[in-house]
């Protein structure tokens, strides 16, 4: 029987649970520092707590809600992890090293899902269908293993791994909450990015809850039957509905929504950087253009005289414009390749097949 996941409680819930032992509200935070900043590995290591609460939660608890099943590193740095869940599912993480060193910025993407439903055609974790949502502390014990392993704490977290983070919007919140305490990751609002491909209910209710961190938005088209081909969430959740709703309720004091848009060879001409212009000239935005790998799934990748010419054209519209550099292309690096030869392993998922990460 599997035990409960300590690192799914907030602080509020450590106080609770501490409190009806009798012990004092600060050994809640001294748990926070324990589990994230210290990283141990056994409730045992946690010296400030007496012998019979450290039993206490050995006998009720488990400290780890993941197991390191590979870990992979790239000749750039990037370093990969495939994760088993205790119900015996895979998810993965990735360490992207921004300058390929330990000293530049520090980010690891993480996943929020087992799988995806969302379909997108370019994207390996589609292929192996939605599994269940992860619980808080899968969440957040992805980065606690690869800081553990890599011996580096990161600076930069971005939900853009495995799953669609607004289908598992609680427990996506609560884990973004915990990795800002001040007693544990202690990682600013600021650098805390969540990605969705672009639903529209979760998006709306992440600009009514006023949530700090900064949004990201799968674009990729502009042209709906053509962005739908490849985004089946265009059917119900349109980009021009994205667009009016950015524009109507996100506010100008707030981070600049980002649009990632992964350049094909069909999707940047002139025509379609105007429609980009036309649907978020209002927006409070950022674009980070992306170069789609060579043989991803079938899409042509752009000549790099059309990506300036298409780069041009946005920079237009007067807002920050980025040119991604895609990692770890020799592991795999983008998040579904590892884990689809666990759930089809008679399918091999080539590193071409979707776009490599990028350091959002």
């Amino acid at each position: 029987m599997c035990k409960n996941f300590i690192k799914n409680w907030t602080l509020d819930e450590a106080k609770e649970f501490f409190a009806s032992l009798g012990e004092k509200p600060y050994r809640a935070r001294q748990l926070f520092n324990w589990l994230y900043e210290i990283n141990v590995d056994s409730f045992d290591e946690m010296t400030n707590f007496s012998k019979e609460l450290r039993a206490r939660l050995r006998e009720e608890f488990s400290l780890s809600a993941l197991s390191v099943e590979e870990r992979a590193i790239s000749r750039d740095g990037t370093e990969k992890y495939l994760f088993r869940t205790h119900d015996d599912h895979f998810i993965e993480s990735v360490l992207i090293k921004r300058d390929g060193s330990d000293e530049g910025r520090l980010t690891i993407c993480i996943s929020s899902q087992v799988g995806c439903a969302m379909g997108c055609r370019f994207c390996s974790t589609a292929r192996i269908g939605f599994k269940r949502n992860l619980e808080t502390a899968e969440i957040l014990d992805q980065i606690c293993q690869v800081r553990k392993i890599s011996g580096i704490k990161n600076d930069n977290i971005v939900f853009m791994g495995m799953g669609e983070p607004f289908l598992n919007y609680d427990n996506v919140m609560r884990a973004a909450a915990i990795m800002n305490y001040s007693f544990g990751f202690h990682i600013s609002v600021r650098r805390i990015t969540i990605s969705t491909c672009g639903l529209l209910e979760g998006i709306e209710r992440y600009i009514d809850e006023k949530q700090p961190y900064n949004l990201a938005i799968s674009l990729n088209d502009t042209i709906p039957a053509r962005r739908a081909r490849i985004m089946p969430v265009e059917k119900k959740n349109s980009i021009e509905q994205i667009a009016h709703l950015l524009q109507k309720k996100f506010p100008s004091s707030r981070n600049r929504v980002t649009l990632e848009y992964v350049m094909r060879a069909d999707n940047i001409a002139q025509e379609d950087a105007i429609r980009v212009k036309k649907l978020f000239r209002h927006g409070n935005v950022k674009i980070n253009l992306i170069k789609l790998n060579a043989g991803a799934h079938g899409f042509e990748p752009p000549c790099e005289e059309d990506i300036t010419l298409f780069q041009k054209e946005l920079e237009i519209m007067n807002v920050p414009i980025t040119r991604r550099k895609s990692f770890g292309e020799d592991i795999d690096a983008a998040c579904g390749q590892l884990s689809g030869r666990r759930y089809n392993p008679h399918i091999h998922i080539s590193h071409k097949q979707s776009p490599a990460h990028s350091d959002k």
